[in-house]
């Protein structure tokens, strides 16, 4: 903890640092790991090397919130257990057991060599979360006797979820030419004997490398599969069959258009509402910091089995004083919108065009063209967007972060350079129109 604090100072003066989206007071961060909720808090753990800005020496960082805005850091959770030989923490999950205690599941990965790792529990020491107990002598998945195939080294990223009164587990692993995920259950809730049930997804490594951080969870009648492929983030929607150990898929597509939105998980709040979390990369490095997990993105599927996200509602919380725009026709000249705030602002826009018409919208260095063939970003085809002539357009800058939303369906997350510019700007080729727009200045959490 004092390594990390060390250098907080000196992160917290550059101005490229965002301002409210999550992270460390300073060094590396990557994948969110285990959000719950216990006893009015969200806890939210995260993959950290407090003692540098770059991937070394992981531990599980760990912090509280009561609104997923504001955030208080809490002493670190997991750390590497030198004397017996544990090298890395890596990814994993949280889970209640049957006696309602909230455990850790994660990869405990060897020293030497690197990489060959087995399944760990971790338990608190504390009615408040704050201090935790890792079981490395005793997995409760290890690839020696685990009763499934020959893993080898590539076995990790555990994640619990519960369907049809049972406990179940999925992780990523390759299996020959295969990346695949297994599925297994566990019969009494305690968490600790696990039985393999099979193999849920595959796809061969020439097409998908590993699919590291899997989450499945439920979304209404629909299951929702999510997976980050060492590429962009894909979701797969379908049925679970449990007679069958089988997951049916029927839709599927990207998570985020971008590769610098990574490892997600997911939260399911005791209002049913499901919260998506997931590490934002590829900032600059010696800057005393490096990482920040994406705003938490509200998740769910359409009528048609298509992911859905947005903002979660109370970020709105940070919002200064709205500047309104004045609807108006646009053109290939153009028009200029002011935007508030110093560096670190949200808008809403709505736009309307001809089916022939293209927009184009530029902000913070990034463009955005809606036209008949859809949405684009930065010159990446993305996906036809649903039938109609009105389009949504929803951003979020915080200084060197920039996330947008269109009609909920497409989304793009970039690091920008910084300071950004203080404008935005729109055209259309055919007839196209600003129909509403709104911005605000976003506080500091």
């Amino acid at each position: 903890m004092s390594s990390a604090a060390r250098p907080a100072y000196p992160a917290l003066a550059d101005p490229a640092r965002p301002a409210w989206h999550f992270g460390p007071p300073a060094q590396w961060m990557n994948d969110p790991n285990g959000p719950l909720w216990h006893d009015g808090w969200c806890h939210l753990f995260y993959q950290h090397n407090p003692t540098g800005e770059v991937w070394a020496d992981i531990h599980w960082g760990h912090a509280r919130s009561r609104d997923l805005v504001h955030w208080e850091h809490l002493p670190l959770a997991l750390r590497p257990q030198r004397a017996l030989g544990e090298g890395h923490c890596y990814s994993g999950s949280t889970a209640l057991d049957a006696g309602g205690t909230p455990r850790i599941l994660y990869t405990s990965v060897a020293h030497d060599p690197v990489g060959a790792g087995n399944q760990v529990i971790a338990s608190p020491t504390d009615a408040g979360l704050l201090g935790w107990t890792q079981d490395v002598a005793a997995p409760f998945l290890d690839l020696a006797t685990h009763d499934g195939p020959d893993f080898g080294r590539e076995w990790r990223d555990p994640f619990v979820f519960r369907a049809e009164g049972r406990t179940f587990l999925i992780l990523g692993a390759r299996l020959g030419d295969e990346s695949v995920i297994p599925l297994y259950e566990n019969p009494d809730g305690h968490l600790r004997r696990w039985t393999y049930r099979g193999i849920l997804h595959r796809a061969p490594v020439k097409e998908t490398v590993f699919f590291e951080c899997p989450n499945l969870v439920r979304l209404r009648e629909k299951w929702l599969l999510l997976t980050s492929p060492v590429r962009e983030v894909e979701w797969c929607s379908g049925t679970l069959d449990l007679a069958a150990y089988a997951f049916h898929v029927e839709r599927r597509g990207r998570v985020d258009e971008s590769d610098s939105y990574y490892a997600t998980q997911t939260l399911l709040e005791p209002s049913g509402r499901t919260v998506l979390f997931a590490w934002v990369q590829r900032f600059p490095q010696n800057r005393g910091w490096n990482g920040r997990l994406g705003a938490p993105r509200r998740i769910w599927l359409d009528a048609a089995g298509d992911l859905c996200a947005e903002p979660i509602a109370e970020l709105a919380v940070l919002r200064g004083a709205a500047a309104r725009f004045t609807p108006q026709s646009l053109g290939p000249a153009g028009i200029t919108l002011a935007l508030p705030g110093d560096a670190s602002h949200e808008a809403e826009l709505t736009l309307s065009r001809d089916p022939a018409a293209t927009v184009r919208l530029e902000v913070a260095g990034v463009t955005i063209l809606l036209g008949p063939e859809g949405v684009q970003f930065d010159g990446r085809p993305v996906k036809r967007l649903p039938d109609g002539a009105t389009a949504r357009v929803h951003w979020l800058l915080d200084r060197s972060l920039l996330e947008i939303f269109v009609d909920h369906h497409a989304c793009y997350t970039r690091v920008v350079p910084f300071p950004p510019s203080s404008t935005a700007r729109l055209a259309s080729t055919g007839s196209a129109r600003l129909d509403t727009g709104r911005a605000w200045p976003l506080q500091s959490c």
